[in-house]
């Protein structure tokens, strides 16, 4: 049976573009992130500019930990707690998700003390790169409050905050040490001040100091679910790889001209998944409220109208940003010239990435199981297709046969998902 033509139209009303009020300031907070690295690769010799991104890989891996899947618990359950005036429920896991963070980062650092190195990563850097993720962990833990009370505004100006200072340290420290660790220490830092200041506020509306929560949730870690938490765990896991393996591999495999290359052209990616979290942050809701409302077709129909809709504008756009690109790299970063050949392959990546809404899709009406042995399959088999006829044409790895890693998963991903989205829809 064909749906009303209002509800699309009332899908797309003022009323609910108000709900975006909070998009400019955090895609604001977003843009100053992505200016932090084109920064730091003009502030750093190509060398450390590969070390800081090497750090940084190792800081979104640990970020995919997720607290061990206990992030996943609190995103799901703390809005419900609010809702019942449970104010302490969440807190108390919110401080365990900490705690369980804390210990994650502390083994992986004595591991790196001891010598320890993955992918050509220097032990050192690995370490500063397990602080930074720890840091970015606990500060995303922190900002659970906010978006779980509803105020997106709050947790935009927490994300601004957090982006202009790490913003500001960050060129200070890349002028003062020219060193990737220092940057990557110092930026940890300032998110480690600003959660401080975050959870404190929260635990201010139990009326307890942090500390009480932090001792409530020492006893209590026995009693968490962990069956669910590390099934959350090993789907943010197998997502996390399918969109990063060609990271680890170019780490790997490239040497340190060569991965600084590659993370170079890789920032336009960045950018677009940062774009893709603004959009999804009021879509996700917007497609849960609707699929309940008027059934799963009608949330396929809107994540369909939104995913395809970017699709076409993103592919009119690659053209005169790939122009603009060439020119502003050759200006500006003549030393990642380099770079240059990658970048229309990581602009048709980030196309992708940017007006994909399938998941968003399918994790609403219930089929995270079969989304996540989809993401198996296919990033298996792109990697074995990838190794087949790739690789060994390739007696010495370039960092263009990495790139087509990068764009056979974006776009198997796409279609395959989008797939599993229209078979689901009824």
């Amino acid at each position: 049976m064909p749906l009303p033509a209002m509800h699309l139209r009332d899908f797309f009303r003022v009323g609910r573009l108000r709900q975006l009020s909070y998009a400019p300031l955090l895609a604001a907070a977003m843009t100053l992130m992505m200016v932090r690295l084109l920064l730091m690769a003009r502030l750093l010799d190509v060398p450390e500019f590969g070390s800081f991104s090497g750090g940084m890989l190792v800081a979104s891996s640990f970020c995919m930990l997720g607290c061990l899947g206990l992030l996943g618990i609190l995103q799901r359950e703390w809005p419900v707690d609010l809702l019942r005036g449970q104010e302490r429920r969440g807190l108390v896991m919110s401080a365990q998700c900490m705690l369980v963070a804390f210990y994650c980062a502390l083994a992986g650092i004595v591991f790196a003390a001891s010598g320890f190195s993955i992918a050509g990563i220097e032990p050192l850097v690995f370490a500063a790169g397990l602080v930074n993720g720890f840091a970015q962990q606990v500060f995303l833990i922190a900002s659970v409050e906010s978006r779980s009370r509803g105020d997106s505004m709050r947790y935009a100006r927490e994300n601004a905050a957090r982006a202009v200072g790490s913003l500001l340290v960050a060129v200070g420290a890349a002028l003062w040490w020219r060193s990737a660790v220092a940057v990557l220490l110092i930026e940890g830092a300032v998110s480690l001040a600003m959660t401080w200041m975050m959870f404190r506020k929260s635990a201010g509306f139990a009326h307890h100091t942090p500390r009480y929560f932090f001792v409530l949730a020492a006893r209590r870690l026995g009693k968490v679910n962990w069956a669910t938490a590390l099934t959350l765990m090993a789907a943010a896991t197998v997502a996390f790889l399918s969109g990063n393996v060609d990271r680890w591999m170019a780490s790997d495999r490239l040497d340190s001209h060569g991965f600084a290359a590659y993370s170079f052209a890789w920032i336009a990616i960045l950018i677009a998944q940062g774009m893709q979290a603004v959009f999804n942050a009021s879509l996700y809701p917007s497609l849960a409220r609707n699929c309940a409302a008027h059934g799963r077709n009608y949330a396929f129909r809107i994540a369909a109208v939104s995913s395809l809709a970017l699709l076409l504008l993103g592919l009119l756009c690659v053209v005169p940003i790939d122009l603009a690109l060439d020119r502003g790299i050759r200006r500006w970063f003549p030393v990642y010239a380099p770079a240059l050949e990658l970048v229309p392959i990581f602009l048709a990546v980030a196309v992708l990435r940017v007006s994909e809404f399938w998941s968003s899709y399918l994790l609403i009406v219930g089929s995270e199981k079969s989304l996540l042995y989809l993401n198996v399959t296919m990033t298996l088999s792109c990697v074995a297709v990838w190794i087949v006829f790739v690789q060994p044409m390739a007696r010495v790895l370039q960092p263009r046969d990495v790139a087509l890693l990068a764009i056979l998963l974006a776009a198997v991903g796409y279609l395959s998902s989008g797939v599993m989205a229209w078979v689901k829809r009824k």
